[in-house]
């Protein structure tokens, strides 16, 4: 009996198996960051690039080893602050916008800082360039190391507000209008002190940036030398506090 070019001798059809998609690791990173690390799943990528997830395992491991490879790869895209022998301060000004950037941008970064999900082999190649910019600019390795480890400590908190902040508005929900309905559902003579300043405990504006200029400043004035807030807060693309 002649078979069916497309099924078997019955007539039955089966399915055509073609070779599986050929991938990049990059791709499959890419893809993992573009859906953002944070609750990612091995099923998801793999739909995005539309192959099994049999395929991915041809990649990495499992989806620890997915996404502590995607953050790192994050970190090694976004590139490391010029350094065109500017003062010191707006040389770490412009670090700390750096890593601003990168915990809040793609990839929901900040959220694997927090659990773990970026270990040290992140930091490493950062944590060089840093220091070959700040004893040339007459540090001493411990004491550079020292204000890396401050401004990240304020950027992270900055950076974890802000996505504190975008979590409501996924939700469709305003910060400020939560914050009055949770003053309207107590009693009116609850929080005297706090009801006084309901406006400032609403404003959620980011304040890492004025935080970190008065780190600077306090490091300035320990060394000696004059501090220019007015350029420094232009380098952290903020205007200088009123």
């Amino acid at each position: 009996m002649k078979q069916d070019s497309e099924g078997s001798s019955n007539g039955a059809k089966t399915r055509r198996v073609g070779r599986p998609r050929r991938l990049s690791i990059d791709q499959v990173l890419d893809a993992g960051l573009a859906l953002g690390l944070d609750g990612l799943t091995m099923g998801a990528v793999a739909d995005r690039l539309g192959v099994t997830i049999t395929v991915l395992y041809g990649y990495v491991a499992n989806r620890e080893e997915l996404v502590r490879l995607a953050a790192a790869r994050a970190a090694q895209q976004h590139d490391f602050p010029g350094d065109c022998g500017q003062h010191w301060t707006l040389y770490a000004a412009s670090h700390a916008v750096t890593l601003f950037e990168l915990l809040t941008g793609p990839g929901q970064l900040v959220s694997q800082y927090l659990t773990g999900g970026m270990g040290p082999e992140v930091e490493l190649d950062r944590a060089e360039a840093w220091l070959e910019g700040m004893t040339k600019r007459g540090f001493h390795p411990r004491e550079a190391l020292l204000l890396q480890r401050q401004m990240g400590e304020i950027v992270i908190g900055g950076a974890v507000s802000v996505w504190h902040l975008r979590s409501f508005e996924a939700a469709g929900t305003d910060f400020g209008k939560a914050a009055a309905r949770a003053f309207a559902a107590r009693d009116e003579t609850a929080l005297p002190l706090l009801r006084s300043e309901q406006a400032s405990f609403s404003d959620r504006r980011p304040v890492w940036a004025h935080t970190f200029a008065q780190l600077l400043e306090s490091v300035a004035l320990n060394r000696g030398e004059e501090f220019d807030r007015q350029a420094v807060m232009h380098a952290l693309a903020q205007d200088p506090p009123g």
